[in-house]
């Protein structure tokens, strides 16, 4: 018997030392910081669970750090049971041939009358998984690369549903916001075109279509936030002839570019609607942050929560943004733009809780016939630019020099939209994508006026003038700088002094409280000759005399 109890108490020994060595079974836990976020998990590699079996290995001579105790969140168990009530909605946000943002979270959201009810994302190699609360659910996706390659997204619940979306793509996504100029289709400026791009349905590109005149035909249908697209006709589509003549030709000649030049799939998504009032396109709350309290066919935040609300969640490389004649009918619309304009962005990077790249057109050129509706449109210019500076933004352009020519039919939409989309794709790639200089794509703008102490002339320097400043008037003389007071102003003669620099004389018996170029509503090179060496128009600008 003592043997027996002698020989029992060597093997409890020995077993004790050799769980004290790290010879017993492994326990494995989540280093601190990865654990996932509520209601979202990752299934577990297999490797990460099975048991060490290759033999122990001498102990590391590092320091050893503080492990967590506390084991990792485990994925829920997903065992369907079916049940032929229980539905399973994504809106149309999300669907086959669409881009998602690449190098970013991916986030795929819907509806379930399920509370409780576990739903399950696949997409390339990631699987994930979210709990419904309060009829919601959000997948998040962990960041993939740009890929080219036709990925298939598969979300299912455990009531026996499931969505499955085909031809995938992971890239860069753009928004093209704004009014009619922003809007109008490849269709309806094709008679001022010398050709039709070839369209290939099969490139890396896609389109997001919509519809604003469906909402102008019953507009409450929007006066309260959307979680889906009610127009039955919005969707992701490759862009093949027929799509591409109804898309934005705007969105679509810089997509188009964008996906020449980077070669990895682009997206371009579509929240332009004619006639928009920039308080339409915002949501009702930033609009009256900023007293924009009425409009006219929608009311303020309507275009945001049919068009745009149901983006919210996503996310997306950048904006860009031309809109501005609704504001140019009255001087108290057009003289607070640049108010209008900060709250517009701020409210949208609040909304998509992004601080996406925004890019700016300041207004186009009108022939005579459009000083009745837009007859202050150079003050939305004017406010266009201040309030870019305010936000310290410089991806601004102008398009005043990409008019309609004066045969074409439609003197309100320029059918010179490939030119303007180059311009801001140029700018686009050399700010986002490093490729060219951004100095030989942004346009002249003021950096430093100064006025003379017997206040007889004004001298402008400028920024952004590559080689240096030249006159379309074909001298040194250059037409189109203005100075007086906020209710007179007066042309002034000018002439360029240096390669960034211009002296505006004071008109006799003017005044000098304000100075400003580009201040005729109609622009053309009689009336505003200021050009960079790389033929970029100077911005128009209304700026303080101190």
């Amino acid at each position: 018997m003592k043997r027996t109890v002698c020989l029992l108490l060597v093997f409890i020994f020995a077993l004790s030392a050799l769980f004290a060595c790290g010879g017993g079974p492994d326990v494995t836990t989540a280093p601190a910081g990865t654990q996932p976020a509520a209601g979202q998990t990752t299934e577990k590699p297999a490797e990460a669970t099975a048991a060490k079996t290759e033999p122990d290995t001498e102990p590391e001579t590092e320091p050893v750090t503080e492990r967590q105790t506390e084991p990792p969140e485990t994925v829920p168990e997903f065992i369907v049971v079916e049940d032929e009530e229980a539905t399973l909605t994504l809106p149309k946000t999300f669907g086959s041939h669409m881009v998602l943002q690449r190098d970013a979270d991916i986030r795929v959201f819907g509806k379930s009358n399920r509370d409780g009810s576990v739903i399950r994302g696949t997409f390339k190699e990631q699987t994930v998984y979210a709990v419904v609360k309060d009829g919601k659910f959000t997948l998040k996706f962990a960041p993939e690369p740009a890929s080219a390659e036709q990925a298939e997204l598969l979300v299912e619940d455990d009531k026996g549903n499931s969505v499955r979306f085909e031809d995938v793509l992971v890239g860069d996504v753009w928004l093209i916001s704004g009014q009619s100029n922003a809007n109008i289709s490849l269709e309806e400026i094709r008679s001022g075109l010398k050709k039709l791009p070839d369209f290939n349905g099969e490139d890396p590109m896609r389109i997001f279509m919509q519809r604003p005149d469906y909402y102008l035909a019953d507009p409450k249908i929007a006066h309260e936030p959307c979680d889906d697209f009610l127009d039955p006709d919005v969707r992701w589509k490759k862009p093949d002839y027929l799509s591409s003549l109804k898309f934005s030709a705007l969105g679509l000649f810089f997509g188009r570019r964008l996906m020449s030049d980077l070669g990895i799939p682009i997206g371009v998504i579509n929240i332009a609607a004619n006639g928009a009032r920039i308080q339409e396109l915002m949501t009702k709350e930033a609009a009256r942050s900023v007293r924009l309290t009425t409009s006219y066919t929608m009311k303020p935040g309507d275009f945001f929560n049919a068009m745009v609300n149901p983006l919210v969640g996503i996310s997306f490389k950048g904006m860009v943004f031309f809109q501005g004649e609704a504001e140019g009918g009255t001087t108290s619309t057009a003289k607070n733009y640049a108010k209008y304009l900060k709250a517009y962005v701020e409210d949208m990077k609040k909304q998509f809780g992004v601080d996406f790249a925004f890019y700016e057109i300041q207004l186009s050129s009108y022939s005579d016939k459009s000083l009745p509706n837009f007859g202050y449109v150079n003050y939305v210019r004017f406010g266009q630019y201040q309030g870019m500076a305010e936000m310290g933004n410089e991806n601004i352009l102008p398009s005043y020099d990409l008019r309609s020519p004066d045969a074409y039919f439609d003197y309100i939409h320029s059918p010179k939209k490939e030119q303007l989309a180059n311009r801001v794709a140029d700018l686009v790639l050399a700010k986002e994508y490093g490729i060219g200089d951004k100095n030989d794509f942004l346009a002249p703008a003021p950096a430093e006026i100064t006025l003379s102490d017997d206040k007889k002339t004004v001298t402008v320097k400028f920024s952004n003038v590559c080689e240096g400043l030249v006159s379309k008037s074909g001298n040194t003389s250059v037409n189109g700088f203005y100075v007086g007071t906020e209710n007179m102003m007066k042309a002034a003669e000018a002439e360029i002094i240096s390669s960034d620099t211009v002296l505006v004389h004071v008109p006799e018996g003017g005044n000098t409280k304000k100075i400003a170029y580009a201040f005729d509503t109609v622009i053309n090179e009689e009336n505003a000759q200021l050009y960079n060496s790389k033929d970029m128009p100077a911005l128009a600008f209304w700026q303080d005399l101190k």
